[in-house]
């Protein structure tokens, strides 16, 4: 087992699967060795194929029946540029955190490891499991290609240590928002758009009469997280998405205590009585929860990177058509400022990384791999596929064959694999794809949309949750306390308890876990300049 030792952790905030980019990161950095040689180009192996083993998860894209985690083209692209063969082990998304714990406890570690949980991997990095990976780094061209050093420094440990190489997440869409069935609004509203919070839950009605069997909203236990998706979008306009932070007044308060949030559980649980909300909302696994899609779910919160145009078959229904909402005209009275319920930026890494374990007992093979995962052909073969099969090429430009490439079910698994690209790298591709398959109204629509949240993310900058570095006791407590918003929550929506006994459960989490929030903003104000530094705009808030 690994030695024990108490410290402080860093904490990335993860959106659900994947984090957004910040605007402004540079481009990577110069190799070379501590000769000034080059290091190894692409195409250098180590003579002897060796076997080694290799602990990753999903990120909730499964494996199509009858492809092998250690033996598909992808993966195979990174065997054959370190020259081993690798056994993956790769549990789904909803078991990944279990297994990851069970793996991390017993003590018996692979050669590579995958996980989306920075701070239990830095706190076993802290106590002997894996290396420091920055010496790696500094020789390695290949990898500096896509992390640039500021995302190296972005994922050091608090204790001073890389033992990440982070995902970039600088290719993509800013923001998040209220993405909603643009179909069935302009059916049920007269063509255009609702401009209030009032004309939002008269659309609900609305469609809830005219189709009874419709589930317009709902949610899904998520981990330590039940209120998810499409429970979100009132909270969001409210500007107390809950299990977040706002910084108020100088101080980072939970959304939780927020006069907005009371006012956005009371909404719910009048939708809740009508029966515009699941009944089983505080239940639903995500199966039952993705049933649900394919009667009328009529809006979600979610981020701009998951809704970049595409030539993928529509979900739940061919002529769905998601596109993110306006701002609304008039917001509701009791917010404070209309810029709380705005987006913000996100950083330049996701929570995403791959760590090479102490007992691995080849450090520079077990890192030729992750450098396997930087090569320039494991990126094109994820992004764009085959020439001719995947994509042609006319006049210089790559035009991507219809229903291949990512387009392919069977082959848009292999997105998991791109660690060290980013998910969202995907961007260029897929609206190249989406030119040849989407009406030119609804790629504009969608362009436009992604292109209003990115100028909201940059005029608001990063969130500062994304930057905070917080006690063992506080990070401990962290998801005690999100199980305990979710629980309040529940209950006032469904009316096992009273607004006035929702007031008393404030109170009561503030007596618990004040102490969380009463460090971040000592941490912000201590680091204040530092913090706007990085892009950070809410700190003078």
């Amino acid at each position: 087992m690994f030695k024990s030792k108490r410290h402080s952790l860093k904490t990335l905030t993860l959106m659900l699967s994947i984090s957004l980019a910040a605007a402004g990161c540079t481009g990577g950095g110069k190799g070379g060795n501590a000769e000034g040689s080059p290091a190894p180009a692409d195409s250098a192996k180590p003579k002897e194929r060796i076997k080694m083993n290799m602990f990753m998860g999903d990120s909730g894209l499964n494996y199509p029946e009858g492809v092998d985690p250690s033996d598909n083209p992808y993966i195979n692209i990174v065997e054959d540029y370190a020259n081993v063969d690798l056994q993956l082990e790769v549990p789904s998304a909803q078991d990944f955190q279990t297994k990851f714990n069970l793996m991390m406890s017993s003590g018996k570690l692979p050669d590579v490891v995958h996980t989306w949980f920075p701070s239990e991997a830095e706190k076993n990095g802290d106590n002997g499991a894996f290396i420091d990976l920055k010496e790696f780094y500094d020789k390695s061209p290949v990898v500096q290609k896509w992390v640039t050093p500021e995302m190296m420094e972005l994922a050091k440990s608090k204790s001073g240590h890389y033992y990440r190489i982070p995902m970039p997440a600088a290719a993509g869409p800013q923001g998040q928002g209220v993405v909603a069935r643009y179909d069935i609004v302009m059916k049920y509203n007269d063509g255009k758009w609702p401009e209030t919070v009032e004309e939002w839950i008269a659309l609900l009605r609305k469609i809830k009469k005219a189709e009874p069997d419709s589930v317009l909203m709902s949610s899904m236990v998520s981990g330590d997280a039940g209120l998810t998706y499409t429970f979100l979008p009132f909270f969001n306009w409210y500007g107390a998405l809950p299990y977040t932070t706002r910084v108020q007044d100088g101080k980072v308060v939970s959304t939780f205590t927020l006069p907005e949030y009371k006012a956005a559980v009371e909404i719910m649980k009048q939708m809740y009585s009508e029966g515009i909300l699941d009944k089983e909302f505080a239940t639903n696994d995500a199966a039952k929860y993705g049933a649900n899609f394919k009667k009328n779910m009529l809006f979600m919160v979610n981020g701009a990177n998951q809704y970049i145009p595409s030539n993928r078959p529509k979900f739940p229904v061919p002529e769905a058509e998601w596109q993110f909402a306006p701002a609304l005209k008039e917001y509701p009275s009791v917010l404070k400022d209309v810029k709380y319920a705005q987006t913000k930026g996100q950083p330049p890494i996701t929570a995403h990384g791959l760590y090479i374990s102490s007992q691995t007992k080849d450090k520079e093979r077990a890192w030729k791999v992750i450098e396997g995962f930087a090569s320039q052909q494991l990126h094109d073969l994820i992004f764009w596929g085959k020439e001719g099969e995947d994509y042609t090429v006319a006049d210089g430009k790559k035009v991507p064959v219809d229903g291949e490439g990512l387009a392919n079910t069977k082959k848009y698994f292999a997105l998991h694999l791109a660690l060290l690209f980013g998910f969202d790298r995907s961007k260029e591709p897929n609206i190249a794809a989406a030119e040849k398959v989407l009406k030119k109204d609804e790629l504009q629509r969608s362009l436009d949309g992604l292109n209003r949240l990115g100028k909201e993310a940059e005029t608001n900058g990063l969130a500062v949750n994304s930057f905070l570095i917080s006690s063992e006791n506080a990070l401990l407590k962290t998801p005690e306390a999100n199980k305990y918003i979710t629980q309040a929550t529940v209950e006032a929506v469904m009316g096992a308890i009273t607004m006035e006994q929702f007031d008393q459960k404030v109170q009561e989490f503030g007596k618990k876990y004040g102490f969380i929030y009463e460090e971040a903003t000592k941490y912000m104000n201590d680091n204040k300049q530092q913090l706007k530094n990085m892009g950070v705009k809410e700190v003078d808030w």
